[in-house]
């Protein structure tokens, strides 16, 4: 694509908005008609209401959740939730027709009744549609009739490189630890097989289709000690090579895509600097470090995959910063992203299909979950196809703002702010502590985030020492901090945003699911006189007991090898723990307390939340009790987030009002 047609583009562009269809082409061309998909056509936008929506809006997610395009071009497929649960339509765009081909049912297998509903979509080739149902997998063609099993989850594609292959890659047992291919065209299903003893963790196959690298994991009988080989077949041979090995607990790099043609390897590793970055290795000269060829890397941010990559070219890389940002490879989908960036400035707009036909673009941003446009490139003509949330008034949404701030130690802690409209002046604030700890928050439209701030919130979100993506030593600045330095970065935000006169010190709440919950009890602990109230859903109440319950972690030796990393020994560090454990503190908690816990949670056992009720109530403090029935380490139920949303508004606001009127 030469600069005459990316100007052209622009252009034809230049005019087109977000509220609602649009219909834009060159001057040479005719105006095109409408979309005839009923999810295409959303209702003229309204003026901002100054009215909150109601709670259940910001969960309910009716409309598109998902949309993919054929490699053909000729159809989009849309994952949509109606009527309490999903469904399947496909699009056609040649004529803008549609249909409903997939629904989800219950159905009954033994002595159990099983919902079977679409969970998540993707393009066997241009005939065919994965769908994964949740408890099994198949594919479909485009009338819905079932083709081929398809395991109990779709991975991916085995032949990245080839759009029309039938060869799919998907999980084989109920564990999701057996990888199987699965030749839709042939109906024959083909366990993943390699000569090598080990549990397979991670694999890579060239354009071909072959499996040319596994990741294999050998722990110990006796002990936590597990290695991590990595193999490869090298091009042209049947014997396989060991061309690395780790701990689990090394910083070890992870293949992305392989040549068909010659000994190399795309891969992603962050060994001998701070971020990850992508490199091109030739696998039998040795470790990458000292040997790779850069790719892509950002000095100020973690570099990952955003592209299906298709054998040994990688098509795109997404830099994670605060916001993240996407780096194309291939000039042609560059001058796209850069028109479409223009058109749709300050959102991820996210691409996918061919850059001389039909291009689907999901478009999001912090005051938008998401809508769907196709821009047909040849004739610079761009619409809307569908709206995840449909019914949602974007206007009323709140902006998410981006910024840093100093730890007690100087380290410049990222983070994200989250203001209430119309105020001015210290306002109420809740400080949304993320679970983890090793991952992070992310900018966009998030609702837990849209209703506190509807309700007369300011939501903090603080991305302290040890979350991830912000670089190697940030990440493990947090290892064994649980209590401290983590709770000091925490602590040093909700101070600078008093100081900043944004938030009320006498009415700030702190909550947090998982290591947040965790983090929500112990910020009461240790700084009591900063919170009126705390909130801990599915948290940790005790550090050692986190290391002996009958959690999923506990029964995973790498995971338990990991969280001695990370987190501390138990024999070690027990004092260490205790010191730093709400359950064994409970008594300096002053401030009121919501506890809910899922009664199915196998991360974080309903055990923590049930201990430190009895702390709380033996030394008489104040607490509200809620039990999720059915739920596991989060909430999968409409009417369990319902209840406790409900719950947590009715709870913020008797005890953030109390000083000024509240919200």
């Amino acid at each position: 694509m030469n600069r005459r047609p990316q100007a052209l583009l622009l252009h034809a562009l230049a005019a087109c908005t977000l509220s609602g269809v649009c219909m834009l082409a060159r001057a040479d061309a005719p105006a095109a008609a409408a979309p005839a998909a009923s999810a295409a056509a959303p209702a003229a936008a309204k003026a901002p209401s100054k009215s909150a929506l109601p709670m259940e809006a910001y969960f309910t997610p009716y409309g598109v959740t998902q949309a993919v395009i054929s490699p053909d071009g000729h159809h989009v497929a849309l994952l949509e939730h109606a009527l309490l649960t999903n469904q399947v339509k496909v699009l056609d765009l040649r004529d803008m027709s549609q249909k409903v081909i997939v629904k989800g049912q219950w159905v009954t297998e033994g002595f159990y009744r099983v919902l079977k509903t679409p969970r998540r979509i993707s393009w066997v080739n241009s005939t065919w549609l994965a769908v994964d149902l949740g408890p099994e997998a198949q594919a479909v063609d485009l009338d819905g009739k079932k083709v081929a099993a398809l395991g109990t989850k779709v991975i991916g594609k085995a032949v990245p490189a080839d759009p029309e292959s039938a060869l799919m890659l998907v999980f084989d047992d109920d564990d999701r630890e057996t990888v199987a291919l699965v030749d839709v065209k042939a109906r024959k299903s083909r366990r993943l097989r390699h000569p090598m003893r080990g549990t397979a963790l991670d694999w890579t196959f060239d354009e071909k289709g072959d499996l040319r690298t596994v990741m294999l994991a050998d722990s110990s009988f006796w002990r936590d000690d597990t290695t991590l080989r990595l193999w490869y077949l090298p091009h042209g041979r049947q014997d396989w090579v060991e061309i690395d090995t780790f701990k689990i607990t090394d910083d070890s790099w992870t293949p992305l895509a392989a040549s068909a043609e010659r000994d190399e390897l795309v891969i992603l590793s962050r060994q001998g600097r701070d971020r990850r970055a992508v490199f091109r290795h030739n696998p039998l000269a040795g470790p990458p470090l000292g040997h790779a060829t850069p790719m892509l890397a950002d000095d100020r941010a973690d570099v990952a995959p955003g592209e299906t990559l298709r054998g040994e070219t990688a098509l795109s890389f997404y830099s994670l910063g605060l916001k993240p940002t996407r780096h194309w490879l291939d000039a042609n989908w560059k001058t796209v992203q850069a028109a479409v960036d223009e058109v749709l400035p300050g959102r991820i707009n996210e691409l996918s299909g061919s850059t001389a036909g039909q291009v689907l673009i999901h478009s999001y941003s912090d005051t938008d979950p998401g809508r769907w446009h196709l821009l047909d490139v040849p004739k610079a003509e761009l619409r809307l196809l569908a709206l995840n949330r449909q019914p949602l008034d974007r206007s009323t949404m709140r902006p998410m703002e981006t910024y840093h701030y100093a730890a007690p130690d100087g380290l410049q802690i990222p983070a994200f702010l989250t203001r209430p409209a119309d105020t001015q002046g210290p306002q109420p604030t809740v400080v949304l502590v993320h679970g983890g700890p090793a991952t992070r928050d992310y900018w966009g439209w998030n609702d837990e985030v849209q209703l506190l701030a509807s309700r007369g919130y300011v939501v903090f979100q603080p991305q302290f020492r040890g979350s991830t993506g912000f670089g190697k030593a940030f990440e493990q600045a947090g290892y064994g901090q649980w209590g401290l330095l983590m709770q000091d970065d925490i602590t040093a935000g909700v101070q600078d945003l008093i100081r900043r006169g944004i938030a009320d010190p006498a009415r700030i709440c702190i909550y947090g699911a998982s290591y947040g919950g965790y983090a929500a009890m112990w910020g009461l602990v240790k700084t009591p006189e900063l919170y009126r109230c705390g909130v801990t859903l599915a948290g940790v109440s005790d550090i050692g007991e986190m290391f002996t319950d009958w959690s999923d972690s506990n029964e995973n030796k790498m995971t338990r090898e990991l969280m001695r990393l990370t987190i501390g020994d138990r024999k070690r560090d027990q004092a260490t723990f205790d010191a730093v454990s709400p359950l064994r503190h409970a008594s300096r908690i002053r401030a009121p307390v919501l506890i809910a816990h899922g009664d199915y949670d196998k991360r974080v056992p309903l055990g923590h939340a049930r201990k430190l009720r009895a702390a709380l109530e033996k030394a008489g403090k104040p607490y509200e009790w809620l039990v999720l029935d059915g739920e596991g380490h989060g909430m999968g139920y409409l009417h369990s987030q319902h209840r406790f949303y409900g719950r947590l508004l009715e709870f913020l606001a008797r005890h953030l009002q109390a000083a000024h009127g509240g919200p």
